[in-house]
């Protein structure tokens, strides 16, 4: 479930009053739902906690008029909830005692709160102990009907998996990395010197195979920028460095030295450090199938909203 849009409904449920009817008594009604009203004291309680940290900007002698501007947004969201309420009664939805006794020892647990804590927290936020348990129920509930409703109606099949990933590999995938430390021997100007070059580089072979330390090696001898690091050119993919290099890395195992090879910039000798494996389908197929399931829940959960709002008796009197 879209956690954007649970937290919203959560917070603005929150805040509904469960004494509607001696609020009428009190209060204009701002809209009907069907048998249900939405008083403009409990629309005024959910703007100014919902835009609680936008509002303490505002001059005060202006905060009126912004309140006033914001409540047409903030009832549509309230009748969203009275509507998805209602239908989880007439579906025979409901919630259990257990349930959220169950819900209030997690939470306890979660934050490591006594009873004492959480009535003294809840009378902070101006609720009580009854209050807070109703709200809670109706959070409950709520969740249960959007998941009766729309999420498990979502099926994400394998197709449509691999077909996501066919149209968007270059961003999901990752490429195959190496990291290679490498002895280089620039191409001399003069072809005729080649020889003596391979013959450094076979001395140098026979330096490593005696155990001496690649680094230390390089360090000494390379003729490359990196020679300060001990020839330690980082992490590599294919197209990040010439291609006889990528190539002769992709052949060795993690702590293996290559033999000496030629490039057109003159003479290698590479040790593959470490190789990290590219990331394919099956290490991104559960994160595809999670993204398609959440574009499918917003669109599927839009639509539900939608066809309650088009069944229902609404009267908005702002």
């Amino acid at each position: 479930m879209n956690r954007k849009v649970i937290i919203m409904l959560f917070v603005l449920l929150a805040f509904v009053l469960q004494n509607a009817h001696s609020s009428v008594l009190l209060d204009r009604v701002v809209a009907v739902v069907n048998n249900e009203v939405i008083t403009w004291s409990e629309l005024r309680k959910v703007i100014s906690h919902e835009g609680k940290s936008f509002l303490e900007k505002v001059p005060e002698d202006q905060k009126k008029d912004v309140m006033t501007g914001l409540e047409k947004n903030f009832l549509n969201g309230l009748i969203d909830i009275k509507l998805q309420l209602q239908e989880a009664r007439r579906k025979g939805i409901d919630v259990s005692n257990k349930e959220i006794e169950g819900a209030i020892a997690d939470i306890k647990n979660k934050y490591n709160i006594t009873d004492e804590k959480l009535v003294n927290s809840l009378e902070a936020q101006g609720m009580s102990l009854a209050d807070y348990k109703t709200t809670l129920g109706e959070q409950i509930l709520l969740s249960k009907v959007i998941n009766f409703e729309v999420k498990t109606n979502i099926v994400i099949n394998d197709k449509e998996i691999m077909e996501y990933y066919e149209a968007n590999k270059d961003k999901l995938s990752s490429k195959e990395k190496l990291k290679i430390s490498q002895i280089f021997f620039a191409l001399p100007k003069d072809i005729s010197q080649k020889p003596s070059v391979e013959t450094k580089a076979h001395e140098v072979i026979q330096r490593l195979e005696r155990g001496e330390d690649f680094s230390k090696i390089a360090g000494e001898l390379s003729e490359d920028a990196n020679k300060q690091f001990g020839g330690d050119l980082g992490y590599i993919s294919r197209g990040s460095a010439l291609k006889e290099v990528e190539d002769a890395a992709l052949a060795l195992k993690p702590g293996e030295v290559s033999r000496p090879f030629w490039s057109p910039a003159g003479l290698h000798i590479i040790k593959l450090e470490d190789k990290i494996e590219a990331e394919g389908f099956d290490k991104v197929k559960d994160k595809i199938k999670e993204l398609l399931f959440e574009k499918a829940f917003e669109s599927k959960y839009r639509e539900w909203k939608t066809g309650l709002k088009e069944r229902a008796y609404i009267e908005m009197k702002l």
